[in-house]
């Protein structure tokens, strides 16, 4: 037992010889001992470690689009559902049609109009141009006064503007024409890119008003692709960069792991409950669409990885000593204890990998009430 091997006999000796003996034997006792009561071991083992940064995220498409409507009206028909997948350029809606009907009508009626007037003004511009050449004609035989001339010029060239300014009023109704027929096409909503129906604003029945913002009836979101934006707290952004490999799992109980590289750290910071977080983000396929919209990600990010390295559990460290090194106590095979100093590299929340001081193999002792932890 411990306190059988350091008990000390009385010794009368010079001072320099007890201080001296009492150093060895406190070296001793400290450095090997006998355990007087069963110990938690653990084996010293080879396997892969990971040192990871673990961050709460969310899951969103990787591209999700407003559908709304630039007619205003009511909402004559719905014909879409939430979860139905659409195809680009598939009527998924139509407002009532009945005033950009109406607007159109009147707009080709204007139309038309115009292009009567302009016939109209060609003929006078005709008319003008035969007078001119007749004054001119008769002013060449003295039959009539050099004013009559003037005045012939003066009557063409009016006419003629008034035909320009039928012709830009007919170019001006084209305009109207077209705006009409844009906002009757507005009275049917397509879908503006292919992916499934992910929420329905407005109903069949309801009136939608687009004078001053656009209302959004539905929304389309391509599933195929989704986006993990993980929130890494201030400690760990210096230690984000494109291109690390980054995992996650959901809470639906599936236990599946989805796997990939960050893509984005965004800059900026969003402050929660007084903390500042940094977005990373990823990109995962979702063939079978087993990823939800706003779905909770557990996420971890790896920093570095050991292959085949020589591990033990992280509560197996004892104080820090000089060098950056860590105390452990290994139980030898004759069933003592000794103190080793070891040399540490990458941990993660429950093993730590060791460089130097111990071999695989070797039986290393957990903590107990009696065995000092990591400051």
């Amino acid at each position: 037992m411990l306190s059988n091997t350091c008990r000390l006999k009385k010794i009368a000796l010079t001072g320099g010889v007890i201080m001296g003996l009492a150093g060895v034997i406190v070296w001793y006792c400290s450095a090997t001992s006998t355990p007087d009561h069963p110990l938690l071991t653990a084996t010293v083992i080879r396997q892969t470690v990971e040192e990871s940064v673990l961050a709460i995220g969310v899951l969103q498409p990787i591209r999700k689009v407003d559908v709304g409507s630039q007619a205003s009206g009511q909402l004559k028909r719905l014909l879409v559902h939430p979860g139905d997948h659409v195809e680009q350029g598939q009527l998924v809606a139509e407002i009532d049609s009945t005033l950009s009907k109406n607007a159109l009508l009147d707009a080709q009626v204007a139309l038309g109009s115009l292009a009567a007037q302009k016939l109209s003004a060609a003929a006078q511009v005709k008319r003008a141009r035969l007078a001119l050449r007749r004054n001119q004609a008769m002013a060449q035989e003295n039959a009539v006064a050099p004013q009559s001339v003037e005045s012939a010029e003066a009557d063409l060239q009016a006419q003629q503007a008034q035909l320009a300014v039928v012709d830009a009023q007919i170019h001006q109704q084209h305009i109207q024409v077209s705006t009409a027929q844009a906002n009757l096409g507005y009275t049917r909503i397509l879908a503006p890119v292919s992916g499934t129906v992910v929420s329905v604003s407005t109903q069949e029945g309801q009136t939608v008003a687009a004078s001053y913002e656009v209302p959004v009836i539905l929304q389309i979101a391509d599933l195929s692709i989704m986006t993990v934006r993980a929130q890494i707290p201030e400690a760990d952004i210096d230690r984000m960069r494109v291109g690390l490999p980054a995992c996650f799992t959901t809470l639906s109980g599936t236990h599946t792991r989805y796997c990939s590289v960050l893509k984005t750290v965004e800059p900026a910071p969003e402050k929660i409950n007084n903390a500042l977080f940094f977005n990373a983000l990823f990109d995962v396929a979702n063939p079978v669409a087993a990823l939800h919209p706003d779905m909770t990600a557990q996420v971890s990010v790896q920093i570095a990885q050991a292959d085949d390295a020589l591990v033990i559990p992280l509560t197996a460290l004892g104080r820090a000593v000089p060098d950056g090194r860590y105390q452990v106590k290994v139980l030898t095979p004759q069933g003592k204890t000794e103190l080793r100093e070891v040399k540490t590299g990458i941990d993660n929340a429950f093993s730590i990998q060791v460089l130097d001081g111990l071999t695989e193999g070797e039986q290393v002792v957990l903590p107990g009430d009696d065995w000092p932890r990591t400051p």
